[in-house]
């Protein structure tokens, strides 16, 4: 999770929504203050960038019981954390590289298939930060998950033994080791070659998780064969999950389960760090919201920036049900009672709820 930097960012430090670029690219516009009165910054967090994605990008939820249609291919990522009081993450204000609107341009014109091309920057964006991750991960440096949302989701879990569990997003694989020790068969995927690689040279409990490079909006999988699906901090990072949610609902056995944990969305407004308790106004929260920044965990500072995406509760009320799913329990995972009194790190770095657990069943 990315606790947001205190200080607003320099103009020259916007970017472009993806659906703005095509007018962009047209007109020849980057850089200017046309163009940058084409960025709409909506500052739900201090110091990041957000994008309103308009009236065409919002989700719609359908009142049918069928399937989703799949949306296009876009890309996954996870959430960092961080660890002492000194290193609250302040990504905005180190945000340097590619802007997103440039990185999307091909000799000065739109690339084609925008929804793509997404996925491959993110894919590049996660493979520039593969061996970032895996020393936060294994040198357990985010405290976000070591002492709040790691066991959050495993208590959602609950027993696996003998069960078929898929890690959606899985990164270096710390969570699939866990689950294959507690007696679960895990396959875990993730789009990045570099975490995969690192999963796979990293021993698991009786050989019982295996790894693989895939997108989860196109698994190489059978369908019916798993009995959990699990997806930690990875919906944030997709710009249209509808399509792995349906690969989800594929694979999965009837009643089995899905488990996301993701960034909450309904509660991000500008000073949440300092204090400021008013919600996201309508016109932020029921559009898909874009982040742009690096990651900065315990004084480490990620190579690449990452988007992250924020969406409403009823986008995943409407798209599970869709998918066939019925969403069993909702949770917001919180630091105890004793961590906030006892802790410093936990008052400044917990100012607002920051985390949604959704359960969802395959009917």
């Amino acid at each position: 999770m990315v606790v947001p930097h205190l200080h607003q960012r320099r103009p020259d430090q916007q970017r472009l929504h993806p659906s703005e670029l095509p007018f962009a690219a047209q007109h020849g516009h980057r850089g200017t203050a046309r163009d940058r009165g084409l960025q709409r910054r909506l500052p739900v967090l201090p110091g990041v960038d957000v994008h309103s994605a308009g009236d065409a990008a919002r989700p719609r939820v359908r009142r049918a019981g069928s399937r989703a249609d799949p949306g296009p291919r876009t890309a996954r990522g996870r959430v960092p954390g961080q660890e002492d009081q000194a290193d609250l993450q302040h990504p905005g204000a180190t945000a340097q590289g590619p802007r997103l609107s440039q990185d999307l341009l091909k000799n000065g014109e739109p690339v084609e298939d925008t929804a793509q091309a997404i996925a491959k920057l993110t894919r590049e964006r996660w493979e520039a930060n593969a061996q970032y991750w895996v020393k936060v991960i294994r040198e357990r440096r985010d405290r976000y998950r070591t002492e709040l949302t790691d066991a959050a989701v495993l208590d959602a879990v609950g027993p696996c033994a003998g069960q078929r569990v898929l890690d959606a997003g899985c990164g270096e694989g710390y969570l699939s080791r866990k689950l294959a020790s507690m007696g679960a068969d895990v396959t875990g995927v993730d789009a990045a070659q570099g975490l995969i690689d690192a999963a796979a040279s990293h021993p698991s409990p009786e050989g019982k998780a295996a790894f693989t490079r895939a997108s989860v909006e196109d698994l190489p999988l059978e369908g019916d064969q798993f009995d959990l699906v699990l997806c930690n901090h990875l919906f944030s990072h997709l710009q249209d999950p509808t399509r792995a949610i349906g690969e989800f609902a594929r694979v999965l056995k009837s009643g089995g389960r899905l488990i996301l944990l993701t960034l909450h969305p309904c509660f991000y407004v500008e000073n949440a760090e300092q204090g400021a308790s008013n919600s996201v106004p309508a016109s932020r929260y029921f559009a898909s919201r874009g982040i742009d920044q690096r990651f900065l965990v315990d004084g480490l500072e990620s190579p690449s920036m990452i988007t992250s995406w924020l969406r409403p509760l009823e986008y995943y009320a409407g798209t599970l049900r869709d998918a066939g799913f019925v969403i069993a329990d909702l949770r917001e995972p919180h630091p105890t009672e004793e961590q906030l009194r006892d802790d410093p790190w936990w008052r400044k770095g917990f100012p607002t709820a920051m985390f949604m657990l959704l359960i969802a069943e395959r009917r």
